[in-house]
C-alpha cells in the first residue's frame, strides 16, 4: 500500500510538472507575442517622429531662405526693422528694471 501511495504521489507530482511546464511555454509565447507588439509600435513612432523631424528640418529651411532673400533684396528695410526692435528690447528692459527696483525708504536712513 505504501508503495501505491508513493507512485500516486509521484504520478501526481509529474503531472504538476508538465502542468508547470505547460503553463511556462503559454507565457513565454504571450511574452513573445507582447514584445513583438510593443516593439512594432515603438518602431512606428520612432519612424513617425522621424518624418515628423524631417518635415521640421524642411519647412525651417525653406523659410530661412526666404527670410535670406527678403534681407538681400532689402537689406536697408532689414537692417531698420532690427535697429527699431533692439531699441525697443532696451527700453522695455531698462523701464521693467526701473520699475522693480525697490523704493528707497527714509526710515532706512538714519537722520540724526
Amino acid at each position: 500500500m505504501a508503495s501505491t501511495n508513493n507512485s500516486d504521489i509521484m504520478n501526481e507530482l509529474r503531472s504538476l510538472q508538465a502542468q508547470v511546464m505547460h503553463f511556462k511555454d503559454l507565457l513565454a509565447e504571450e511574452g513573445d507575442k507582447v514584445s513583438g507588439q510593443v516593439r512594432g509600435r515603438a518602431a512606428a513612432a520612432l519612424n513617425g517622429a522621424s518624418r515628423k523631424a524631417q518635415d521640421v528640418a524642411t519647412y525651417a529651411k525653406d523659410e530661412a531662405g526666404t527670410v535670406a532673400s527678403v534681407v538681400r533684396e532689402h537689406p536697408a528695410a532689414t537692417s531698420t526693422a532690427l535697429l527699431t526692435v533692439g531699441i525697443l528690447g532696451g527700453l522695455i528692459g531698462y523701464f521693467l528694471a526701473s520699475a522693480t527696483q525697490p523704493s528707497r525708504n527714509s526710515s532706512n536712513w538714519n537722520w540724526r
